[in-house]
């Protein structure tokens, strides 16, 4: 039986981020448009801008794929964003995604969008369909709380990707509906799905994907932007799985799901497990639930009130 601990404690700023840059554009009030009357919750100065211009860096809205055995450009332990969704199986190599964090495409005759934020290490998966349009989704050039933020190519509104809850533009406060999304190493999830189709480098862009661009990132506890604050209790970029629940909010570091792990949560017994292939969920109430993978300082920005699972 696990154990779990509530964060209620001080707040810590992990590590140093790097300076707001100065851009010659100002995506928010020039690329956008912006200003003190635009609908928001949240403002526009905890917006940090990460680039010159919107689409800076460029969304994947052609993607090809390869069947799993065609697949020489990934190997077994290359970390991949995986799908499930209606009997068809997907892989998303992050060194592809780390040049373009969004893909758009259509699944089983649905239009979804896998994102991945590089930097808070969060994939999420989300339908296309906004304000009853299908809409294609771009990366913004901000930040919030060093996570990315999108914008749908329809309403131009700015959605936090964690939370894919729109923040500034006229669909704040709505979300976008979810698609369940894991991550895993490549043979991992071959092995279970062999069937699997995986994103391919031929994106239309000339991109080194043969790199780990994060790699240093990922090891030290600097952040490239700044974010509210966050907790010393892991180091900031431990993955987590967090689950935000009806009942409360609770993460479970990644090394914990070596087997299923048992507990009382919200005086509820929750089993969380990792399946062969590497997809996380929760079991309680006889419902399954699906988690954000993530590292620490991200789920913990966001959701200061998570219990952590220890």
């Amino acid at each position: 039986m696990g154990r779990l601990l509530l964060i209620m404690g001080a707040l810590l700023l992990v590590g140093s981020a790097v300076a707001q840059r100065s851009y010659d554009v100002d995506i928010l009030a020039e690329t956008f448009g912006f200003d003190d009357t635009t609908k928001k919750s949240v403002p526009l100065d905890k917006l940090m801008q990460g680039c010159p211009a919107r689409d800076c860096i460029p969304s994947i809205d052609n993607p090809e794929y390869v069947t799993a055995g065609e697949a020489e450009h990934i190997g077994d332990d290359d970390l991949v964003i995986t799908l499930a969704y209606k009997g068809e199986h997907f892989a998303f190599p992050t060194r592809i995604l780390d040049h373009h964090e969004i893909v758009n495409d259509t699944f089983a005759g649905d239009p979804l969008a896998i994102t991945w934020c590089p930097l808070c290490g969060s994939a999420v998966g989300i339908e296309r369909t906004v304000a009853d349009t299908v809409t294609t989704f771009g990366v913004s050039g901000v930040l919030y709380n060093s996570d990315l933020v999108l914008y749908d190519r329809t309403t131009e509104t700015l959605w936090d990707q964690i939370d894919a809850e729109g923040i500034v533009g006229p669909l704040t406060g709505e979300r976008l509906k979810l698609v369940p999304v894991s991550m895993s190493k490549w043979g991992r999830w071959r092995a279970k799905h062999p069937d699997t189709r995986v994103l391919t480098t031929n994106t239309g862009f000339d991109k080194d994907y043969t790199a780990d661009r994060f790699a240093e990132y990922r090891e030290s506890t600097r952040l490239f932007m700044p974010v509210s604050a966050t907790s010393d209790l892991l180091h900031a970029k431990t993955v987590v799985y967090g689950f935000d629940l009806d009942d409360g909010e609770v993460a479970y570091p990644e090394a914990l799901l070596t087997k299923p792990y048992t507990h009382n949560f919200a005086d509820k017994e929750t089993t969380v497990s990792r399946d062969e292939d590497g997809t996380v969920t929760m079991q309680r109430d006889g419902e399954t639930y699906y988690p954000i993978r993530l590292f620490w300082f991200a789920w913990y920005t966001f959701h200061p009130e998570t219990a952590l699972a220890q």
